[in-house]
């Protein structure tokens, strides 16, 4: 059995630091805590993967743990042949290219042979940052479920209107996501972001769109300088992202598992000049020209997309885009890739 290295989707890393505790990975970070991050400082470090966030009497939130019994049931050992990459899912993708290459390197070198490499969601283009990182990885198979190849839509809903991660739990606001230096690194690439209808003149790489449409942090004041400073900031950067991204050969093997099923939005639909980003499961009141089929938040072409790369594809069922992670369909096909 070839040793296999797992990357994470967004928050399966948590997050802690010296003075403040939890940023993320407790119960109490649902409900509550400290911001994830603030314009002035993103605060704590990775602390390893995120199996579960325990919640009340013995209930437990499943994020890795069932994929990793189902890795476990067919072979792979811990700390043998199955390594996790942590990360700090707030910092921006290209890092992570070039700490995931040299991880790579790292356990090819101490398991003597090739490895393959797993990316769940936004795992999926940090394996593509460490391709450009490093062209030459010791990988013999890339496997990507539910990967975020050409960003998604879904990455613009939560930056407009926030993220509830529990019922009754806190909100993420959209100050917080937009704080995070590497939070925009998911959203459609240049190529991927259109707009409906097509001949709305919008360019959603400038920040003065975001203005006009009232999106994120500009909602009740485009005109705040701060914001307008570091939104820029942040488009500029993702920009870069992409621009690298389109660097990184294409793997020997590439097998991606897509989630189908869902009307999944794939443009940003304008409606009495404000952007319609309902977010995954609400997209009823949008235009049919905006959807498309795919797991809620990424389509089939936008989760196996990577230049160059002839992948293999496997669709499965799902009913939210976090199946492609959690569910047996899911760890079926991973292992039916990996075999």
């Amino acid at each position: 059995m070839r040793p296999l290295l797992v990357v994470p989707p967004l928050f399966g890393t948590a997050i802690y630091d010296d003075e403040i505790g939890f940023v993320w990975g407790k119960l109490g970070q649902l409900y509550g805590g400290p911001p994830i991050a603030t314009l002035d400082r993103v605060r704590g470090r990775p602390l390893g993967v995120l199996r579960h966030i325990p919640l009340l009497f013995g209930i437990k939130y499943d994020l890795l743990a069932s994929l990793e019994r189902a890795l476990c049931g067919a072979g792979y050992r811990e700390g043998e042949t199955l390594h996790y990459f942590a990360y700090d899912w707030r910092l921006p993708v290209v890092g992570h290219g070039v700490a995931l290459a040299a991880e790579v390197r790292r356990v090819a070198a101490a398991c003597g042979e090739e490895i393959d490499v797993l990316g769940l969601s936004n795992g999926g283009p940090i394996i593509r940052a460490a391709y450009a990182a490093d062209p030459a990885l010791p990988i013999a198979r890339v496997v990507t479920s539910g990967g975020a190849h050409t960003g998604c839509i879904e990455t613009l809903a939560c930056f407009d209107a926030g993220f509830q991660f529990a019922p009754l739990g806190r909100t993420v606001t959209p100050q917080q996501f937009m704080a995070c230096p590497g939070g925009l690194d998911s959203m459609p690439g240049p190529g991927a972001a259109r707009f409906f209808p097509d001949d709305a003149g919008y360019d959603l790489y400038d920040v003065d769109t975001w203005r006009k449409l009232r999106m994120s942090v500009f909602r009740h004041d485009p005109d705040d300088p701060v914001w307008i400073a570091a939104v820029a900031k942040r488009l500029a950067g993702v920009r870069e992202l992409w621009r690298v991204l389109e660097t990184a050969p294409a793997p020997r093997r590439l097998i991606c598992i897509c989630g189908i099923g869902l009307p999944t939005q794939v443009r940003v639909a304008v409606r009495d000049g404000r952007a319609q980003l309902p977010g995954e499961g609400r997209t009823a009141a949008l235009p049919p020209e905006a959807l498309t089929d795919g797991d809620g938040t990424i389509d089939t072409a936008g989760a196996s997309a990577w230049t160059g790369a002839d992948p293999e594809i496997v669709r499965i069922p799902v009913t939210r885009h976090r199946d492609t992670v959690r569910t047996r369909a899911a760890f079926a096909a991973i292992l039916g890739a990996l075999r």
